[in-house]
């Protein structure tokens, strides 16, 4: 399936299941020409407040703007959000709202390298996703209590990957 989009074979695993175990987060969003990086650089500092080493962040676009803000001033949105270890205690300047997620199946794949083309790999994999849900006749879960789709970036062996997970029934 994953030949059908014309992509480097090498960018992309296998599509899984998984199921997210239950987590706390805070979560922050902006909305400017580069809200990725401000959006994680704010998460960030949380975490540096909290004297968290290896952050585990996680992002989805914020897709509730005008057209005006998209077409005449480039904007978009972004959410970056903390997943706060157990019985972390939020003892930061700001006191962020912390949301609680119940344990969650996602289909998932992982992406090598996603920077190396942004704008071309990661929809495309949120294109074969999708498709792979549609074939199988998986529903998307839409569930407000529920992050629908989120992405994690890391590093293993000196490689940066990125997941992209999809809330499914």
């Amino acid at each position: 399936m994953r030949g059908d989009f014309n992509l480097n074979e090498d960018a992309y695993s296998d599509i899984r299941t998984e199921n997210v175990m239950a987590f706390d987060y805070v979560k922050y969003a902006v909305f400017s020409r580069e809200p990725e990086s401000d959006a994680i650089n704010h998460v960030k500092g949380w975490a540096e407040e909290l004297g968290i080493t290896e952050p585990v962040i996680i992002g989805w676009n914020f897709p509730f703007l005008s057209q005006e803000q998209v077409n005449v001033f480039h904007m978009h949105g972004y959410e970056a959000a903390l997943i706060l270890k157990d019985d972390m205690a939020m003892n930061v300047e700001e006191k962020p709202e912390v949301t609680h997620q119940e344990e969650q199946t996602y289909i998932a794949i992982a992406i090598r390298n996603p920077m190396i083309e942004p704008f071309r790999i990661i929809p495309n994999a949120y294109e074969v996703l999708m498709t792979h849900m549609k074939i199988n006749k998986i529903q998307q879960k839409q569930d407000k209590r529920v992050i629908e789709c989120f992405e994690k970036e890391y590093v293993k062996d000196d490689i940066a990957y990125m997941d992209i997970y999809i809330a499914v029934e």
